[in-house]
């Protein structure tokens, strides 16, 4: 299946998808299917406020401790940043293309991707207003990223945007938690899209079309969301997952007010969000 179909029937569940949780999950693990990434970072740099930034970390691998991520200081001087605060191109680029060019990474910044263990094979997805500031996906891997993916993804981009701000508005207007800060087990990426498509009624072979996985994966993250649940089947999992916040309670989306950042625990691929 091409790319633009693949994402045509994805845009079909978010649009689609009951929980902004499991809307921002679809569209997570999609990019980075698209990407060929186990990583993708959606970071945002509010222009009016110079201290402000909001990252949150979709991984399949482990994510370095919080004290290690960046502060807003930092994530504006980086190449990236500073390319689209004084360019009006808004189309996905590759810092190492950016590097290429003249745009500077300099020593204190290689050292703090060293720190968190990541490589100069970035690639963006712009999201946001021509503002001067940044407001998107960034993706990164070890093997860097071709022309093709590039194009691929400069190709896909009006309808990824849509997508994006679909799924932000409905996370806004619903009030939603973040599972991330939920006090529950850790569950990776596929896990929690497994469950919320569970919660969402979805069959085990309804689950391994859309993810494009066999029935036999789909049945082993289900036995691995019930040993870290403490559930014996599908109806337990959901309701023990409510109860520990990492889905929404019976008849609405659960909310929090919002928090400073809580230190993650580093041994598990999972969602951050600061």
């Amino acid at each position: 299946m091409d790319p633009h179909t693949r994402w045509m029937a994805v845009a079909a569940d978010i649009l689609n998808a009951p929980t902004p949780g499991l809307a921002h999950d679809l569209f997570a693990d999609e990019l980075m299917r698209q990407t060929r990434t186990e990583l993708v970072a959606r970071i945002a740099l509010p222009r009016p406020d110079p201290d402000a930034i909001t990252i949150t970390v979709e991984a399949r691998q482990t994510v370095p401790p919080r004290e290690h991520w960046p502060v807003a200081a930092q994530a504006r001087a980086h190449p990236l940043s500073r390319y689209y605060s004084t360019t009006t191109d808004r189309s996905p680029v590759r810092l190492t293309d950016l590097i290429a060019a003249g745009w500077r990474l300099l020593p204190e910044q290689r050292d703090a991707m060293g720190a968190l263990g990541i490589t100069v094979h970035q690639m963006t997805l712009p999201c946001g207003a021509d503002d001067g500031s940044f407001d998107g996906w960034v993706a990164i891997n070890e093997d860097g990223f071709s022309d093709d993916a590039l194009a691929e993804l400069t190709g896909l981009q009006g309808l990824l945007v849509g997508l994006d701000r679909h799924v932000q508005m409905f996370a806004r207007l619903s009030g939603s938690h973040d599972p991330a800060a939920a006090d529950g087990p850790a569950l990776t990426p596929r896990e929690r899209l497994v469950l919320d498509l569970l919660a969402a009624g979805s069959t085990a072979e309804g689950i391994a079309a859309r993810l494009a996985i066999s029935p036999r994966t789909v049945h082993k993250h289900q036995e691995n969301l019930y040993r870290k649940l403490g559930a014996c089947d599908r109806l337990s999992a959901v309701l023990s997952a409510q109860q520990l916040g990492l889905l929404p309670a019976p008849g609405g989306a659960l909310t929090t007010e919002p928090q400073r950042p809580v230190a993650p625990q580093p041994n598990a691929a999972q969602r951050h969000t600061t």
